[in-house]
């Protein structure tokens, strides 16, 4: 692979740290806008990287998502063929050492069986009925445990920590979920079993308030966990880079659901919008926001280009998944906020489908009418505006027609979209 190192090319890393967290959403956290959620570690990576204010998951399928990650190969610039370049082929180029450390090893399906070496190092998971009694001893505490221990130890360059027990287990030790209680709440109790319900207009509101607050502990414990594999990244690298993603939220309450139980709702934001912090090892564009629609492979597209220094071709394979790498940001390229986010994003769940553009989300559930949201001020996708604007709803609920995003629709020009009474052209 001939490297050619562009204009957004620093010095390249000396390691890189991935986090993905399945079951992590958005909204509960500090640079989304959380106010009552503790998360400072996540808040402090995200004034030393660039947030992604609107990274959508196409699926809420952890599975499919991280297979994106896997799949988002980009060609490299000035090579005939097809040669192109990967996130963990970009690491093996360098002559790193890739882990992969987790407790969800399901999750990644038969992606670990084929391309470059991984050292995979399964953490058990479980599902205990009780809160953990110490840090280390949590489903979380465990995991990141055993990823610290790797990246202190020195025994991968690429050290890739995902967790799946945020949507399995809540054992957080109790303290965590006391402080997110008031005092003149009813004490929560111990237990590690997600709750799952169905919200109601007789549900009572306080019930699905303790769910939100007691899932607050875990992201706190979280947090605390993602601060100390920071500490241990700073000590191991003088330059590193870091990658911070969500797979998909947790049904909380906005939209009918609570838990992860069967019955999973349409993929409204809830499920959908996660977050997203990329670290340039550099330090540019520190407490920087990004606003465009985003994939997940966007991400890993741009993190395999500072990875490995080599410039590539724009475009090439599926355009529905393929990675669109963001490194002009990084280079100061002024076009490249106008340019680098998508036009429209597909999602869906086993609930339904959505359509993701930059004024408007339109949601069908399945059996249901759509329904739509403006955006970006219907944060929380709680105010169906389908009936007053009609003509937008049709337009979008009509590229939904292909339910799996064939390519052919994905070509789809997307129709002029009006406000109702604006005779401006909001997409050409």
């Amino acid at each position: 692979m001939d490297e050619t190192h562009p204009g957004w090319q620093a010095e390249r890393p000396d390691g890189w740290l991935v986090l993905t967290v399945d079951r992590l959403p958005a909204w509960l956290l500090g640079p989304w806008g959380a106010t009552w959620v503790s998360t400072p570690s996540i808040c402090r990576l995200a004034a030393a990287g660039l947030v992604c204010d609107r990274l959508l998951v196409r699926s809420t399928n952890p599975t499919d998502t991280l297979q994106e990650l896997f799949e988002a190969h980009l060609p490299v610039a000035g090579q005939a063929g097809n040669r192109s370049s990967g996130l963990l082929e970009a690491a093996e180029s360098r002559g790193w050492r890739t882990a992969i450390v987790t407790d969800a090893v399901e999750h990644f399906g038969g992606l670990l069986a084929a391309g470059p070496t991984v050292e995979v190092l399964e953490v058990p998971s479980g599902r205990p009925k009780r809160t953990a009694a110490t840090d280390e001893t949590s489903g979380c505490g465990r995991v990141f445990t055993a990823a610290e221990a790797v990246l202190v130890g020195g025994e991968a360059d690429l050290v890739w920590c995902h967790l799946g027990s945020l949507g399995t287990a809540w054992d957080a030790p109790q303290g965590y979920r006391e402080a997110c209680f008031d005092p003149d709440d009813p004490p929560p109790d111990d237990s590690a079993v997600i709750p799952d319900f169905v919200v109601t207009a007789e549900t009572d509101p306080d019930r699905v308030m303790a769910v939100r607050q007691t899932f607050a502990g875990e992201l706190a414990h979280l947090d605390d966990w993602i601060g100390r594999l920071l500490d241990g990244a700073s000590r191991r690298w003088r330059r590193a880079g870091v990658l911070l993603l969500g797979l998909r939220g947790l049904p909380l309450g906005l939209h009918g659901r609570v838990g992860a139980g069967v019955g999973e709702p349409a993929p409204f934001a809830e499920l959908t919008h996660v977050p997203a912090v990329l670290v340039d090892p550099a330090g540019r564009q520190a407490s920087q926001r990004f606003g465009g629609l985003l994939l997940p492979a966007d991400l890993v597209a741009t993190a395999t280009e500072l990875i490995g220094g080599v410039a590539h071709a724009d475009g090439g394979g599926d355009k529905k998944t393929a990675g669109r790498s963001l490194a002009a940001l990084f280079g100061g390229e002024a076009a490249a906020w106008r340019t680098a986010g998508r036009d429209r994003i597909y999602s869906h769940s086993a609930g339904g489908q959505a359509i993701n553009v930059g004024d408007w989300t339109l949601v069908q559930p399945v059996d249901q009418p759509p329904r739509l949201f403006a955006k970006p001020d219907d944060y929380f996708e709680l105010a169906d505006v389908a009936d007053r604007s009609r003509d937008v709803a049709a337009a979008l609920a009509s590229c939904l027609v292909a339910p799996d995003c064939q390519a052919e629709h994905w070509e789809k020009p997307l129709p002029k979209l009006l406000w109702p009474d604006d005779t401006s052209d909001r997409y050409e």
